[in-house]
């Protein structure tokens, strides 16, 4: 697949994400065990939230008031849909980088079939440049072939 129709295809899948976030949103509305979860996980955010912040400011101890239940139920919600399309988005560039990384080593690894083929390549001419020596110093310089190829170069 091309690198554009790759980008075009993780533009829809991203374009597809938002509506299946707003559907989990939906769902956390409308499912007693969904909005059970969704009421735990905003609690739970919360209170994280709320320690970590006392935290930095210097205060210990302080009592955190639940949510409500609607509210909880809309910060789960939002969250779990966010998380959904950050997942999503994630998950694509991790598979690009993966895709390019894979491409990069192919390519990498063609170089060096290339190369080393060249340098078997070369290391065979200049055997056959040895033999060619060879043969030439070990060639008789008074034979008639000789003397008739010594005058034709002249």
């Amino acid at each position: 697949m091309s690198g554009l129709a790759l980008k075009f295809t993780s533009l829809l899948i991203r374009t597809v994400a938002k509506p299946i976030s707003n559907s989990i949103k939906a769902q956390a509305k409308e499912h007693e065990n969904f909005r059970r979860k969704c009421i735990w996980f905003a609690q739970m955010m919360h209170h994280t939230d709320l320690k970590m912040r006392m935290n930095l400011v210097g205060e210990k101890k302080i009592k955190i008031r639940p949510l409500n239940d609607n509210k909880a139920i809309e910060k789960g919600a939002n969250f779990l849909s966010e998380m959904f399309v950050f997942s999503v988005a994630g998950s694509l560039i991790l598979f690009e980088s993966f895709r390019s990384r894979k491409k990069t080593n192919l390519e990498k690894s063609n170089v060096q079939d290339d190369i080393t083929f060249l340098q078997d390549e070369i290391v065979a001419l200049q055997h056959e440049l040895e033999e060619m020596k060879t043969k030439l110093v070990e060639r008789p310089t008074n034979g008639p072939a000789n003397k008739a190829a010594d005058a034709s170069a002249k």
